[in-house]
């Protein structure tokens, strides 16, 4: 596999849209804020429709409707065409797994040209977690249960060979709750992002929460290094402002864990980009 000397740390990966219901900003105002931070590559990805519920229970809040999906297609291949030659903006979805619903699911994944699939969790049962509305049930578990539990769904999305990389890998820890040991189901995800060629997401939007930490901990970055995994890096933005933040944290970060390149996506596709020796966006 060829190898892409290109400035460091100027793709985002993870960028939401209006049409999500918990994000703002129009694409322009998205784009522009790229341009600023000196940003090459972006990519939007937009929360999934709600697949796994029924039909009258769907909620555009944290998802694109499905019946908006082809539109939001449309939305970024046009913008697209609109910016070549000033940035390249690639096509990507956050998707929400929740075991059970894999043949739904399979026709999402399946039906749009995507450049890449973020995968995510953010339901244990009928719990949406990382909301802050629902913060209080974190005190019917105990927390080293939770992130086992959340590690075993994680691993099971990763096993339906659908995604290209895990987004914010340790989301449990939004709200500053820890493990307070080594959970072995961690392990077990690593292993299977090895089988299934998933790559890590570093996503920076964890240190503008509570837990005032990247996702993942710099403890798990290192471990997926020595696990041989690829790595992208996403800011998790649902505001234009939230674009390309942290990036310089995220560049320590990734130098602290080891890592000598990041990846880009291009139809489905991860083409890495050397580190070593590259400034930042300048």
């Amino acid at each position: 596999m060829s190898v892409e000397v290109v400035v460091l740390l100027c793709c985002d990966y993870h960028m939401h849209t209006f049409r999500c219901g918990d994000a703002s900003g129009t694409y322009e105002e998205y784009v522009a804020k790229a341009l600023e931070q000196g940003l090459k590559e972006i990519g939007f990805s937009g929360h999934s429709p709600q697949y796994f519920l029924p039909k009258d229970m769907r909620r555009r809040e944290s998802a694109i409707p499905e019946e908006e999906l082809e539109l939001y297609v449309r939305e970024v291949e046009t913008l697209r065409e609109k910016y070549e030659g000033s940035i390249v903006i690639r096509l990507g979805l956050e998707v929400d797994f929740v075991p059970g619903h894999d043949k739904e699911l399979e026709k999402l994944v399946f039906s749009y040209p995507w450049d890449y699939l973020l995968l995510s969790v953010h339901y244990l049962n009928d719990w949406p977690f990382d909301h802050p509305k629902y913060i209080a049930r974190y005190s019917e578990w105990d927390i080293n249960e939770l992130f086992a539990t959340y590690y075993q769904v994680l691993r099971r999305g990763i096993e339906t060979g659908f995604f290209d990389a895990v987004a914010h890998l340790d989301l449990p820890k939004k709200f500053g709750f820890r493990p307070t040991r080594e959970i072995p189901e961690l392990e077990e995800v690593l292993t299977s992002c090895v089988k299934y060629g998933v790559a890590v997401e570093l996503n920076t939007a964890g240190w503008r929460r509570p837990a005032q930490e990247a996702y993942p901990s710099l403890s798990i970055l290192q471990r997926a290094r020595d696990f041989g995994l690829s790595v992208c890096v996403g800011s998790d933005a649902h505001r234009p402002e939230e674009v390309g933040r942290y990036f310089k944290e995220a560049e320590e970060f990734l130098r602290k864990a080891g890592f000598t390149s990041v990846i880009r996506f291009v139809q489905r596709k991860k083409i890495p980009v050397l580190l070593e020796g590259n400034p930042l966006c300048e």
